[in-house]
């Protein structure tokens, strides 16, 4: 697996990490039950949800910052060699 390839793999997974995130807080059912009424389906932990997408959000641009130093990289050997 090349650099490229592995930056991408983590990009991809942080997309698929902020997707999840995101669709658990925009599907969160809103109700007006008191909370002694709610079940624990019914809560949703916002800060573990936010540290996940903080998460994604560095894991994104660690990923994109190998990208990008791959693609450096590469060009450097390609001046190298003519």
């Amino acid at each position: 697996m090349t650099a490229i390839q592995s930056g991408l793999e983590g990009m991809q997974k942080a997309q698929t990490q902020l997707d999840t995130t995101a669709s658990h807080i925009a599907n969160f059912p809103l109700s007006n039950l008191p909370s002694a009424q709610k079940s624990p389906q019914d809560t949703l932990d916002l800060s573990t949800e936010m540290v996940n997408l903080l998460e994604s959000s560095i894991n994104f641009a660690a990923s994109a910052s190998v990208v990008h130093a791959a693609g450096q990289m590469q060009q450097s050997t390609f001046n190298i060699l003519g």
